[in-house]
């Protein structure tokens, strides 16, 4: 009978499945414990190389016609090369007087064009949220109560103001909490000051538990901070 083989943490933070000394070794827990671990190291590996691909061939078709044009054939990576030096011009145009009345007026026509308009206020809204220096609370993560109370779930604060009430103001605060396994979607919440609870934990942490779903143990211990861990019995 074969012991479960340990699992522990290589110092590039992998996770290694190895059998606890004194324990008898077989050839086919050897060969579980290597493809687990196998498994755990190309996971990451192989979907930041399927985005990656699909990044780069998305960027590269758009200037398919502008190669064939000029050399006869399609050029790979002329596309992606050519993506690069708009991104870095815009950039230097942004840093310009003459062209920030240029974008100005291309942000004016973006935002009056039907159907597209939303598409574009809400990018140009998500950017200006990141790039901007008073959002700094968005640092922050919580516990928000939902969907019920005495259900928690992690959410980042993206801004706070006061609510008149009738008994007088109250602190509320917006937050928003990402969805499983994908943080890009989620719930626009508001919540009063005393509903939230704070945790430790930092952005990079809660995107971690977030997508692999409470997996990832990071941070775990951070959620709610000032209570001490039961010891087991």
């Amino acid at each position: 009978m074969y012991e479960e083989p340990l699992q522990t943490k290589s110092s590039t933070g992998v996770p290694i499945r190895v059998i606890e000394p004194g324990k008898p070794r077989g050839f086919l827990a050897f060969l579980r414990s290597r493809f687990v671990t196998g498994i755990l190291v190309a996971f990451p590996l192989v979907v930041t190389i399927f985005f990656g691909r699909f990044l780069f061939g998305l960027m590269d078709s758009w200037a398919d016609p502008i190669s064939t044009r000029l050399f006869g054939h399609r050029l790979p990576g002329a596309g992606a090369a050519l993506m690069l030096v708009v991104i870095f011009l815009l950039g230097v145009v942004a840093h310009n007087v003459i062209g920030r009345r240029i974008l100005s007026r291309g942000d004016k026509l973006f935002a009056r064009i039907p159907f597209l308009r939303s598409i574009y206020v809400g990018a140009r809204e998500v950017t200006r949220a990141f790039a901007s220096s008073r959002t700094r609370s968005f640092r922050r993560v919580v516990l928000v109560p939902f969907p019920s109370e005495g259900v928690w779930s992690v959410a980042f604060v993206t801004g706070e103001f006061d609510e008149p009430t009738a008994e007088g103001t109250r602190r509320v605060v917006a937050v928003f909490m990402p969805t499983t396994p994908n943080p890009t979607t989620g719930f626009f919440l508001v919540y009063p000051m005393t509903s939230i609870k704070p945790t430790e934990l930092t952005v990079e942490d809660a995107l971690r538990m977030v997508i692999s779903g409470g997996l990832v143990s990071t941070g775990r211990t951070k959620l709610f901070p000032g209570r001490v861990p039961q010891e087991k019995p």
